[in-house]
């Protein structure tokens, strides 16, 4: 890697790192208040983080415990200084984690499913495109987001229950840059029973609506067209 290519792959990564921080920050902002970003009339709005959030807020509580214990364990005014500013910032870092994931839910509106974990993903499925949609049950090894042969998981505690597979693939961009493709995506929901039921009413209506889905067979009807 030449030194000029190595300069701009560190300066993406760090545009994408301020970028990442300033929409976990506006997530810390939006979660007192109770509102979701880009949830609008009609969409429906599924979460994802019933399962992980209780151990993020075990490890909050963790954190904030030994904060307290090196406050009077620490005599150095420097030292303590120094890791009472690291416990702030993992502090800050764990609840700007959950309030990402309580504010930035799973998105189904009548032109599109929005896939997301937090701040970190986000990936935008038009229904037209969608060509089946099932319950699927399936719990993954390590990562959060894994794209490989075509395929993209989005993990949750280890377990993706929802499977949508597509016409035709759709551009993925991982949560560290990486880019690709997938025509099927496997992710998490709370209720993904009714996560299926929903989208599956939504492709019915975009089918009357004219909007053929790819790859049904009405659309190679001629007044499909």
């Amino acid at each position: 890697m030449t030194p000029r290519r190595a300069r701009r792959t560190v300066l993406t990564a760090a545009r994408r790192l301020i970028r990442l921080e300033g929409r976990t920050a506006a997530s810390l902002l939006l979660w007192p208040t109770g509102r979701r970003h880009g949830v609008g009339d009609g969409d429906r709005a599924f979460g994802y983080l019933r399962g992980e959030a209780p151990a993020m807020l075990a490890m909050l509580s963790v954190l904030v415990a030994e904060g307290a214990a090196m406050a009077f364990l620490i005599p150095w005014p420097v030292v303590h200084l120094t890791a009472l500013a690291l416990h702030i910032l993992l502090v800050v870092q764990v609840l700007g984690s959950v309030a990402a994931g309580v504010t930035r839910p799973h998105v189904l509106s009548a032109t599109e499913l929005r896939v997301r974990y937090g701040a970190a993903f986000d990936l935008r499925i038009p229904l037209h495109l969608i060509t089946e949609v099932r319950l699927d049950r399936r719990v993954h090894d390590g990562g959060t987001v894994r794209l490989d042969g075509g395929r993209v998981n989005v993990i949750v505690s280890s377990m993706t229950s929802v499977t949508v597979e597509l016409a035709e693939p759709v551009a993925v961009t991982r949560p560290l840059g990486r880019t690709g493709t997938a025509s099927l995506v496997r992710l998490h929901a709370d209720a993904p029973q009714e996560l299926v039921r929903e989208l599956e009413a939504r492709l019915l209506a975009v089918r009357h609506r004219g909007v053929p889905v790819a790859g049904d067979p009405a659309s190679d009807h001629p007044r499909a067209r």
